[in-house]
């Protein structure tokens, strides 16, 4: 079976505590609501992507559970087939619980239950008859079915974008299948070792990361922007970002990835134009409210104009 964009990735459900202020340790504080929704990165960057009219499939796991069957309905929802979703009878569908604040930063937690219990025999299964253009995966299911997926991909020579998030879940191994990498500030330190807070700290380390063998990396900035560097022309490009009022930072980076991977579906030679519509969308997506629903649609990104 042939599509644009493969996604891999986890399959979670969301809890969001919306707080004036990140309380300190050991308080307790009264928050201003709870928000429940189907997220994870693997979920959200395939509904980014199918949200600009790519044809998209999801590769994840979930158990066998009351949320589990909540992220299905929103899947199908959202026009994507679940076809490769695997559910686990053994391990809890994920979970997150984050704390956003005022100025919509936010801290995440995560219990990963059923995307832990995705295996190498699942990936050979579901990959099995699987053609894409562009492979996206992020690093929140197990490592021996992230890194089993990549092989796969390659083998079929699909163009491979990891999603290098979370930090914590990183590992070296990743680099070496990958042909752009698109790390925030955190998992580029996590790679790097570079701390990095503006433009010239992020085009050392784009530099860096290329040399462990990855031809583009795009290093995110946040509301900065970004920075690529092309290891083949020795070229940096830096793509400010677009200026908004951030009300939740939950799923940008997400948004991004997505956006990202569709746009080069759609004009594969244009990296730079790709990460400015990316770039774009995720600050289409911190200046709303909501999960899934809030990720912009291909004719709302067209229409954003600051």
């Amino acid at each position: 079976m042939k599509f644009d964009v493969i996604v891999m990735g986890g399959i979670n459900v969301d809890l969001l505590v919306h707080v004036q202020q990140y309380p300190p340790y050991g308080t307790n504080v009264p928050a201003q609501s709870l928000e429940i929704n189907v997220g994870g990165k693997g979920a959200n960057q395939a509904v980014a992507v199918v949200k600009q009219h790519v044809r998209t499939t999801l590769i994840g796991s979930i158990g066998a559970d009351q949320w589990g069957q909540q992220a299905l309905d929103s899947l199908t929802q959202n026009n994507i087939l679940p076809d490769q979703v695997v559910i686990k009878s053994t391990a809890a569908t994920g979970t997150a619980v984050a704390v956003v604040d005022q100025t919509g930063e936010n801290t995440l937690m995560v219990v990963l239950g059923a995307n832990l219990a995705l295996t190498r025999d699942d990936i050979l299964t579901v990959m099995q008859d699987l053609e894409a253009n562009i492979f996206l995966t992020n690093l929140e299911t197990s490592r021996e079915s992230v890194l089993t997926a990549l092989q796969l991909a390659h083998k079929k020579g699909m163009y491979i974008i990891v999603d290098p998030a979370p930090a914590s879940s990183y590992f070296p191994e990743v680099l070496q299948y990958a042909d752009l990498v698109t790390p925030n500030k955190e998992e580029t330190q996590q790679i790097t070792g570079i701390p990095v807070e503006n433009f010239a700290e992020a085009q050392k380390a784009a530099y860096l990361i290329t040399q462990k063998g990855v031809p583009k990396a795009i290093v995110k900035l946040g509301s900065l922007g970004s920075v690529l560097y092309e290891a083949s022309t020795q070229h940096f490009t830096i793509i400010p970002a677009t200026p908004v009022q951030a009300v939740n930072t939950v799923g940008a980076g997400d948004t991004f990835a997505g956006v990202l991977a569709a746009n080069l579906v759609q004009d594969p030679d244009n990296l730079v134009s790709a990460i400015k519509t990316a770039s774009k969308a995720a600050a289409l997506k911190v200046a709303r409210t909501g999960g899934q629903a809030a990720i912009p649609t291909q004719e709302e990104i067209a229409q954003f104009s600051i």
